[in-house]
Formats: structure tokens, C-alpha cells, sequence
């Protein structure tokens, strides 16, 4: 599902006027129907006429406000508009609009006309939409604090946003102080990216989309669109993206899956890595750790991991040898001589690769290696946390956090790589400059081998035939979808290993096959 960038939703805007035949005010006047359905669709099972007060902006944002305050009025709601009161520059089309509403003779107040928002059902914020940049305006802020103040009194006033919440950066997620939180938001055409990102994440509510009455799609297709796309993983996306298993399947078909890890007091690293590739569907896994690990590996694993042991570069080469799937990282170790093996392996195998943990911190600063990546001849999977993250660019997390999608985006098209930046949400971004954003999983993820399993879930469905861009955007979304099924009977306190043994059944449930 395509997530729009704000340039793309400008670029579409622009399209459609210039290129599409279709004038802004057709667009303005489809998005404010669009938010007056989305409003009687959360009351429809109430008929009596609604108190609705629309909160308009004197720019684009707020003129769709009062499109929709001439749809509800029609529909027979009592409706009152609230603009702010200053001397700020009105948009031609919000003029244009005004125009209509006073014909109609709809109320126009400001907070100065009283209680404004007295038996308010419903309050539409249409202050500000995608063009915020920095922080809001007093004379918006000093109505959004009048809103809260209202809704502290009258919990159950539904609070509905107009594209976005006024104050949030529709790219990076970020909110302006004074930001409210909404019960809906209603935006147009797809979602915006800072929609699924925190903080707005948990700004937004329930997200309702409405359509823009034309095929926007068109619009990005044009050679003048210059934006890298940017995706949402859903599970119809995952379930096409699963490998179809054939009636003659067995061990051979499904991919040979190897694990490099472990090292002493880390032994549980490779463990789980190679658990939750078996649980992935992976025909044969193999978990190889140093010497002196081996036989408390083989003392705790599950029957069906084959086990080996390493001591050298040699060895990890000829364990590697005619795997589909090689995961190196989880436990490895960050001594000198361990440091030394994970690197020069990085480097020379050909193997196809995921990296996570200690191999990560083994690589330091990308730009100490980078030019290795880009001449592989398939991308190698990155799977860094943001602290992870922070050392391989020499980024904070800080830095890192305020805008993932955009700082993923440009490393993997810097690096060549396949970065899967976990965090919530995980972001997944190829080299060619698309990323996915992924919204399964849940706060109850946050302990230590989470990532583990994810790098055998990764490793596991690599090694079945699935591309690297497709193994990790397939992966993180499994993950966190077995998650998302244990959440439901405790919100914290399960396993890594309970989360890949669960695996198998949100596979088959994706896939709607009939669990007995």
C-alpha cells in the first residue's frame, strides 16, 4: 500500500490542475465531502442531526473544512465555524469557499464570540494541514487550547483532524507543542508517512481514507515525479510475497539456512536465530559457533538444528559453501580476533547475507567498508537498532529517530544494502530507494533475543528463494505479527521463543488455510 511523502501529495495536487483536467476546487470539494462522510459514518447509528463545529484554517486545509460544513448542513446537522482570529493571509480558494458559507448564512465565530464550542458532538481541526514547518502560531495554539479545555470537560466530543493533526510533519512524525490528539483522522488518497511514525502515531486515532476522485496513481507514474516511493507492508503483501510450497516439496527445495554466532555466555544468540529460521519454513538449518561452544549449543537446541563449529576463516568459508542463506552476527562476540573473522567474512563471502549484531559492530563506520557492499552482487540485509544504527553512520539515535524513513532511505541507496532499521515502526529500505514501513508489532517486544529471531525469521525465508528486499519486509512483518498474537492474551512477558514458535500459525493464518 503506497504511504505519501508530502512533496508526492503536492506533486499529485499539481498533476491534477496542470496535467489531469481537474481544477483544485473539484479536488478541495471532494475532500471535504470526504470528511463529512467520514463524520456520520462514526455516528451512524445515531439519526438525530449532530452539533458539529469546524475549526477552519485560513489556507487550503481549513477551505476543505468548510466544503465539509456545507455537506453536513445539507445533510440537516447543526454546523458553526471557528477561524482564528488574527490578520493572517487567507488562500484564494479558502475565499472562495468563505464566499459560499456566508451565503448559506453558516455561523463564522472566533473564540472571542464566547463558548464557541458549547454542546459540541463534534469538533473538526482544520488549522493546519501538510505545510507546517516548525511551531504553531500563537493564535492557533490559543484555539487548540480551548479545544482541550472543552474536551477535559466533555470526554466524548469526537475529535476528527483534517488530513493531519495541526502541528504534526507529515514526513517525519513529528509534533509541534500544542499538538492534539485526534479520534480520527481523515486524509486523501493514502496515508501520509509521519501518520505511521512516532510521536504522530499516537496522534492520529483511527485513520480514515478518502479518495481524491481521481486515480492518483497516475499521477506518480509521470517522468517529472522525482520522489522515491515509500510503501506500507500489509499482510496481503506478505502472503504474496510467501514462497508457494509444491505438492513434491521437502528438505532440499526449501532452502539450506546458515547461522554464525555464539560465543562464551551468548549461546542463546544463534539459539534462537536458528529456531525461528526452522519455524520460517526453512528445508535445513545450520547453527555453527566456536569450538569450545559447541557442545552447550548442542545440549540446548532443538533436535532439528544441525550444528557445527568454527575456528578459523577457513571454516566459516566451507560452512557457508552452497547455502542459500548465510545469517552471521547474533552472539559472535566483540573481542579483537572475533571483531577480525566477522569482518574479513563480510568481505570476501558471497554467500547470500544477513548482518545483525555483533557483525554489525565488527563493520564500525559504513564508510570504512562501504564500497564492499556495492560490489556484491546481491545486496547484503543490514538489521541494526538505532544504537547499532548510530555507529555504523555516525548519527545520533536522536538524530537517527527524528527521521528514520528518509535517513534508512539514504543509506541503503548510499550502501547498496537491504537496511532493515528496527524500532517501532521498522523501517525496510532497498537500493534502489524504496522503503516499507511495517506496523505489526507491539511494545511488548522490547527484551533481549527479539532480534535474534528476526535475523532467523530474514535468514530463514532468504534461503527459501525469496529476493532480500522481499525475505526482509516479509520478516519484520511475520515478527511482529506473531507478536501482535501472543499480545492478545498478555501485553508483556512472552518469549523470543515463544514469538517464533508462533510463527508457523500467523503463517498459516495469512495464508487462510484452516488450522483444526
Amino acid at each position: 500500500m503506497r504511504i505519501l511523502a508530502k512533496e508526492e501529495a503536492k506533486f499529485i495536487d499539481q498533476w491534477a490542475v496542470e496535467k489531469g483536467g481537474l481544477p483544485l476546487a473539484v479536488l478541495m470539494e471532494n475532500a471535504g465531502r470526504g470528511v463529512a462522510e467520514a463524520i456520520v459514518e462514526a455516528f451512524e447509528e445515531i439519526e438525530s442531526p449532530l452539533e458539529i463545529v469546524i475549526v477552519a484554517g485560513k489556507g487550503n486545509n481549513g477551505a476543505d473544512g468548510l466544503v465539509a460544513a456545507r455537506q453536513l448542513e445539507e445533510w440537516g446537522h447543526e454546523v458553526r465555524i471557528v477561524i482564528p482570529n488574527d490578520d493572517s493571509h487567507a488562500s484564494e480558494l479558502f475565499d472562495q469557499q468563505m464566499a459560499a458559507i456566508d451565503a448559506l448564512e453558516i455561523p463564522v465565530l472566533t473564540i472571542e464570540d464566547g463558548d464557541v464550542f458549547e454542546a459540541a458532538d463534534v469538533i473538526v481541526d482544520g488549522l493546519v494541514g501538510t505545510g507546517l514547518t516548525g511551531e504553531l502560531r500563537d493564535s492557533i495554539q490559543e484555539i487548540l487550547d480551548r479545544i482541550e479545555a472543552h474536551v477535559e470537560t466533555y470526554p466524548d466530543t469526537l475529535l476528527v483532524a483534517i488530513d493531519v493533526p495541526s502541528g504534526m510533519n507529515s514526513n517525519t512524525g513529528a509534533v509541534a507543542n500544542g499538538t492534539m490528539a485526534m479520534d480520527i483522522t481523515v486524509t486523501f488518497g493514502a496515508p501520509k508517512i509521519g501518520m505511521l511514525l512516532y510521536p504522530a502515531r499516537s496522534y492520529c486515532g483511527n485513520i480514515a481514507v478518502k479518495g481524491l476522485g481521481f486515480s492518483w496513481e497516475m499521477a506518480l507514474l509521470d517522468d517529472d515525479n522525482k520522489n522515491y516511493p515509500t510503501e506500507l507492508i500489509t499482510p496481503d503483501l506478505v502472503a504474496a510475497l510467501l514462497p508457494e510450497r509444491e505438492e513434491t516439496a521437502h528438505k532440499g527445495t526449501n532452502g539450506h539456512t546458515l547461522i554464525i554466532g555464539g560465543s562464551d555466555g551468548m549461546i542463546g544468540a544463534p539459539l534462537l536465530a536458528a529456531e525461528a529460521a526452522v519455524h520460517a519454513g526453512a528445508g535445513k538449518v545450520t547453527a555453527v559457533v566456536p569450538s569450545d561452544c559447541l557442545k552447550m549449543l548442542q545440549s540446548k537446541i532443538m533436535p532439528e538444528v544441525l550444528t557445527g563449529s568454527f575456528g578459523s576463516l577457513l571454516h566459516l568459508r566451507m560452512h557457508a559453501s552452497e547455502k542459500e542463506a548465510v545469517a552471521i552476527g547474533p552472539g559472535f562476540g566483540r573481542s579483537e580476533e572475533s571483531m577480525t573473522l566477522a569482518k574479513t567474512f563480510i568481505t570476501t563471502t558471497e554467500a547470500p547475507l544477513v548482518i545483525d549484531a555483533d557483525a554489525l559492530w565488527a563493520i564500525g563506520n559504513m564508510d570504512t567498508m562501504g564500497d564492499e557492499f556495492s560490489k556484491r552482487d546481491f545486496p547484503a540485509i543490514l538489521t541494526p537498532h538505532p544504537g547499532e544504527f548510530a555507529r555504523l553512520t555516525g548519527l545520533s539515535v536522536e538524530e537517527i529517530e527524528a527521521n528514520r524513513v528518509e535517513t534508512a532511505r539514504q543509506f541503503a541507496l548510499k550502501y547498496k544494502v537491504v537496511l532493515v532499521l528496527k524500532g517501532a515502526p521498522t523501517v525496510v529500505a532497498s537500493p534502489e530507494g524504496l522503503v516499507a514501513v511495517n506496523y505489526s508489532g507491539n511494545e511488548g517486544m522490547g527484551t533481549g533475543g527479539m532480534g535474534d529471531t528476526l535475523t532467523g525469521i530474514i535468514a530463514g525465508l532468504l534461503g527459501q528463494g525469496l529476493e532480500e528486499l522481499e525475505a526482509a519486509m516479509a520478516g519484520v512483518y511475520l515478527h511482529g505479527a506473531a507478536a501482535d498474537a501472543l499480545y492478545e492474551d498478555r501485553n508483556f512477558g512472552y518469549t523470543p521463543s515463544e514469538v517464533s514458535r508462533q510463527l508457523p500459525y500467523t503463517i498459516t493464518e495469512l495464508l487462510d488455510f484452516d488450522v483444526e
